[in-house]
């Protein structure tokens, strides 16, 4: 049988990575659409000789696009900022983007088309993360109907920006913030069952849904992370309470900085909970059985220990 053709945008991100490897198993070709080419050859010993090809892209320009896709049985979109600045727009990489991919898709007949959204995406929320991610679902199914969104949660795993950054946090502050009280609820979900969900969809000859919520079996409030956290690395810090209207006037100054750790538009994101609303299937509709963060963060956490891996 002719080797099946999987082309993915944001393939050297955090999901990417692990997706990769995944596919490459699945003995499919892979065509990763990149901007940069020569800084992402550590992907290509993620699958045999040959089997993983890197072609640079320009995400705006349409026959560099139809020429990525034309020959692709699958296409898979991951690309997506947590802020924006001069160079990267919410609206371009979150709405634009995914319609023209979107659109191309369809001109091509693409069996499927994968895109990664968020989870509590909703015009209610003013945020214009959350706005852009919306419309460019919205987008994604006005130009072709094989199309299937993906709405995780908070995505933990050996590389994630959670977990990892307050562990950092916490080796040199006394204290960890609680936005709002640290009530905001959650239901994080580990990275390598985001690649199950990806695979059971792939797998699926007919696609009963168009839109899943990627979570994982345990919701826990903001606080109750950080708690989790902080036992597995064996440190003891104290929480402070930073109120939204505080956070809101710090993010404003923290988002001048080149790595901001909180932004005005991610504060707004934190008023409301991040979990399952029960109107779409889950991962368990796909019959896989999420890992809790328990049994996942000592596994790669532990470097933030005092004594390493064996403390």
């Amino acid at each position: 049988m002719k080797q099946k053709i999987a082309t993915i945008f944001g393939a050297s991100g955090f999901i990417g990575r692990h997706l990769l490897r995944s596919l490459a198993e699945k003995d499919f070709r892979i065509v990763v659409a990149t901007r940069s080419p020569y800084l992402n050859g550590h992907l290509k010993p993620l699958g045999n000789p040959g089997q993983i090809d890197l072609e640079k892209v320009n995400i705006y320009d349409e026959d560099n696009l139809r020429n990525l896709i034309k020959n692709s049985n699958l296409v898979i979109n991951l690309i997506g900022i947590l802020n924006q600045n001069s160079k990267q727009k919410f609206t371009n990489i979150h709405e634009k983007f995914p319609s023209l991919l979107s659109k191309i898709c369809n001109e091509f007949n693409v069996e499927k088309f994968l895109h990664i959204s968020a989870l509590g995406v909703s015009h209610k929320i003013n945020s214009k993360y959350m706005k852009s991610k919306l419309k460019g679902e919205e987008k994604i199914f006005e130009n072709f109907r094989n199309s299937i969104i993906l709405r995780p949660s908070i995505v933990f795993g050996p590389e994630d920006k959670f977990f990892n950054q307050f562990a950092f946090l916490s080796q040199f502050l006394p204290f960890l913030p609680l936005f709002g009280g640290g009530e905001t609820k959650f239901q994080p979900v580990y990275v390598g069952d985001v690649v199950k969900s990806i695979n059971a969809i792939l797998d699926k000859e007919e696609i009963k849904a168009n839109i899943y919520e990627i979570v994982g079996p345990e919701v826990y409030s903001f606080r109750e992370l950080l708690e989790i956290l902080l036992k597995t690395i064996n440190r003891k810090r104290f929480f402070i309470n930073v109120p939204f209207s505080v956070a809101k006037l710090q993010a404003f100054f923290m988002q001048l900085l080149p790595n901001p750790l909180l932004t005005p538009d991610q504060v707004e994101i934190l008023k409301y909970d991040n979990v399952a609303t029960g109107a779409n299937p889950t991962l368990f509709d796909l019959d896989i059985s999420p890992l809790t963060i328990e049994s996942v963060l000592p596994d790669y956490i532990y470097r933030f220990r005092k004594g390493g891996e064996f403390s």
